[in-house]
């Protein structure tokens, strides 16, 4: 046998070992059973439509971690055109208002966040602990600012400090996508303790299954950024207004979404969130499934209201709470696909 043909021979070897060691791993993105550790009864819930809801091992006190899939007989193209869009998520229920921050955006870009009455006199008196969610040096500014606002008319004091917090989230803004999750500052609460989210955020990215055994590069890329993500990745700075335990919440996100074999992976991390909880994440996928498509999502939330005494019901109760919203953010999915069992 010549040398050249030993030479083909060896390479061809090659190329069939290199498909051979590569393809379980690649079909097992696709197997939504190991996917997502669905048992036999679960996969049967699943074939008849009805949603998995699944509690996800939490790794702090102040976590709350669920998980839920849902089976659409949909063509999985139409399901992926969906969860593409990103001005709102629509897995997002009861926004009132949103936008997209970039990498120039000034002032103009969040000019509709607008402090109602209440909130804005909220803020003014705002102290360290869990009314307002600021750091130690937002609470020094605050302090000046409520000084200098001694000459400002009494008519004029909510749009004052509606253009204040519109400060606060451009300057949080601009810190994340220079330094990533590293630039969150924590959060002061009462007798000299800090809430920090980016420690959660690690925390969170960290605990994700999907992540770390099927996507470990992009995983090490979202714990890094502003490091290049993985080519083809589609980053987004959406900001939306919500309605937050009766209180007005501007929330700042961090939204990357991938093709994944013809379905979708949709990373969302909300790196501020002014009151109520800390921050959380989203893990979102679109996959192939018998006719139509599986979607699921899990989320890690993380608050300082479940800590403390009575810490497990508070958890029970949260879980609860938080199971609800991701039930009526796939019904709302439902409803647009307009065709669910």
């Amino acid at each position: 046998m010549s040398r050249i043909r030993k030479q083909v021979i060896l390479f061809w070897l090659l190329c069939i070992l290199f498909i051979l060691f590569e393809a379980p791993a690649f079909a097992e993105l696709l197997d939504v059973e190991s996917l997502l550790g669905l048992d036999k009864s679960q996969l049967a819930e699943l074939d008849k439509g009805r949603p998995i809801v699944y509690d996800l091992k939490e790794g702090s006190s102040d976590e709350l971690a669920v998980g839920l899939i849902w089976y659409f007989p949909v063509p999985l193209e139409k399901v992926v055109e969906k969860l593409w869009m990103q001005e709102p998520d629509m897995l997002d229920v009861d926004v009132i208002a949103h936008g997209i921050l970039t990498e120039h955006s000034g002032m103009g870009a969040l000019k509709s966040v607008i402090f109602s009455k209440d909130e804005a006199r909220g803020l003014l008196e705002a102290e360290p602990g869990e009314e307002f969610n600021l750091s130690s040096h937002e609470f020094e500014k605050l302090k000046a600012f409520k000084h200098a606002l001694k000459r400002v008319p009494q008519r004029a004091i909510e749009d004052a400090a509606s253009e204040y917090f519109r400060e606060i989230l451009l300057q949080r803004h601009d810190a994340y996508r220079r330094e990533g999750i590293n630039a969150i500052s924590p959060y002061m609460r009462k007798h000299g303790t800090e809430s920090k989210p980016a420690i959660e955020l690690r925390q969170s990215a960290g605990e994700s299954d999907i992540l770390s055994r099927h996507f470990s590069g992009l995983l090490k890329e979202w714990l890094d950024y502003p490091k290049l993500l993985p080519a083809g990745a589609r980053e987004a700075f959406p900001w939306v207004e919500k309605s937050v335990e009766g209180r007005t919440a501007i929330i700042l996100r961090h939204r990357i979404t991938m093709d994944w074999n013809g379905g979708v992976l949709v990373l969302t991390r909300e790196y501020y969130v002014p009151h109520s909880y800390n921050s959380s994440q989203w893990i979102t996928g679109g996959l192939p499934y018998r006719e139509g498509t599986v979607v699921f999502q899990q989320v890690r939330s993380f608050t300082d209201q479940v800590m403390g005494t009575g810490s497990t019901l508070k958890h029970l109760v949260g879980r609860e709470l938080l199971q609800d919203k991701m039930l009526k953010s796939f019904e709302r999915l439902c409803d647009v696909l307009g065709r669910c069992n």
